[in-house]
């Protein structure tokens, strides 16, 4: 009875362990490489017309200054204290010209 008894129980044994599902994780990890993009937002250049209406208004305020406005860029000659043009110069720039060729005589 013994030996039957201990067979009995090994069987039972691999039985119930056979039957036991195992719980595993697996974190396997997707890694998508992808190129960085860089996207460039359109410049708008104004018209000279556009252009010259603005820097007219823009440099009103200021005597001893000479503004010309060509081929999108804005031309800007005379005297002038920095300070001005520091204030000037954000006003020009909002405009939108091309660029901003500054030839002044600054105090």
């Amino acid at each position: 009875m013994p030996l039957s008894f201990a067979i009995l129980l090994t069987g039972n044994c691999f039985t119930a362990c056979k039957s036991k599902t195992k719980a595993t994780t697996t974190t396997d990890a997707v890694v998508v490489d992808t190129p960085a993009t860089t996207y460039t937002a359109p410049v708008e250049v104004s018209e000279d017309d556009a252009l010259r209406q603005g820097v007219m208004d823009a440099t009103k305020d200021f005597p001893g200054v000479n503004a010309t406005v060509a081929n999108g860029e804005i031309t800007v000659a005379g005297d002038m204290k920095r300070t001005d043009w520091a204030r000037l110069k954000p006003i020009l720039d909002g405009l939108n010209p091309k660029k901003v060729n500054n030839q002044l005589t600054l105090k």
